[in-house]
């Protein structure tokens, strides 16, 4: 009976034992399994995150593309309307392109076709033809006068200069000097008007005074007529070939007046009476001329000495030559070799330019 009572103690006791070490590893199994899923919890969380994470930066990068292909498409259509545009009226892009190449100026700058300088007795006109690209032509005819009374009696020097010129931006120069008068010039357009500067010396292209630099107005102003008054031919001197043919004439009454004169002087000198030589006819406008004949001695018959003015009371002759030109429509155009002054009393000839200088 004890034997018994003591195998079901050791039973029991073995029993619970068993049951206590089971509670024991399935608490800690369920500890580990706790931990464990404790653990896989923000793994999950972290993967998740990427995952939303990737998907956004996949949409970001496919609106990207899209961006960057509504780009393309939109310069494709542009640049399809470019083409069509070029083909009505010229391509907006490239006139753009060049206008930002040349400083914003380039073709927009107008050179137009007539441009003057509209200043009385010193008159000129710039005109402009076959502009193409970077060049055009020009010619630039300029004139001067002293006075009105000089225009009337055709005493009108002029120059000319024609070439081709080669734009840049606002500037245009003359490509290359005039061989013949070795003239070059430049233009400056200021949109109102042009400035006309000569880069060499063009003094063997124009008369006398006559010159080209200025400020030339748009347009082709016509230089403004001189009146004719009445009494215009009062004071009328004969042309040269008129002056030749009276030349016979007036030598023997110039000579009859000369030989007074002089034994008027002679007079004059035996009496030792000043008032006599006071009382001494001044020579006539054609005796003047001779002795500017006489100074010159000009070897070439085609250059001409004509009366063109008075002075403080002498004879002021013109020396030049006319020049045929077949670019010029009328007659051709004068060069002067100079301007010769005649006191009529003292008969003295002298270089009228170096004396008003």
């Amino acid at each position: 009976m004890k034997k018994a009572v003591f195998l079901l103690t050791i039973i029991m006791l073995v029993s619970l034992g068993a049951l206590t070490g089971c509670s024991l590893f399935g608490g800690n199994d369920t500890n580990t399994n706790t931990q464990a899923s404790n653990e896989e919890v923000p793994k999950k969380e972290v993967e998740t995150e990427e995952k939303e994470k990737d998907t956004k930066d996949k949409k970001v990068e496919e609106l990207k593309n899209n961006k960057e292909s509504n780009s393309e498409d939109k310069e494709v259509n542009s640049n399809s309307n470019n083409g069509s545009d070029a083909k009505e009226g010229g391509s907006k892009t490239s006139e753009s392109s060049s206008n930002s190449k040349s400083g914003g100026q380039g073709n927009q700058v107008d050179w137009g076709s007539a441009w003057t300088r509209d200043i009385q007795f010193d008159h000129a006109l710039l005109e402009i033809t076959q502009k193409g690209g970077s060049t055009f032509s020009f010619k630039l005819h300029a004139t001067n006068a002293m006075d009105a009374g000089a225009v009337k009696r055709g005493a009108v020097n002029v120059g000319e200069v024609t070439g081709t010129a080669k734009v840049d931006g606002d500037v245009a120069t003359q490509t290359a000097p005039d061989p013949d008068t070795g003239c070059q010039i430049k233009m400056t357009n200021y949109t109102g008007y042009i400035q006309v500067e000569p880069v060499t010396d063009c003094s063997g292209a124009a008369g006398m005074r006559v010159h080209f630099d200025g400020k030339y107005k748009k347009g082709n102003i016509p230089e403004p007529e001189i009146a004719v008054e009445d009494n215009a031919n009062d004071n009328f001197e004969p042309s040269e070939d008129e002056a030749q043919n009276n030349n016979g004439e007036a030598t023997e009454e110039d000579s009859q007046i000369s030989t007074d004169n002089e034994s008027s002087t002679q007079t004059g000198d035996s009496n030792g009476d000043p008032s006599s030589q006071s009382n001494a006819q001044p020579i006539s406008k054609e005796e003047a001329r001779q002795l500017v004949v006489n100074y010159l001695h000009p070897d070439n018959p085609e250059r001409i000495i004509e009366y063109d003015h008075d002075d403080n009371g002498d004879y002021i002759f013109h020396y030049y030559i006319v020049v045929d030109d077949p670019n010029i429509e009328d007659d051709g155009h004068t060069a002067t070799f100079g301007w010769y002054g005649v006191n009529p009393n003292t008969k003295e000839v002298y270089d009228y330019m170096a004396a008003m200088d």
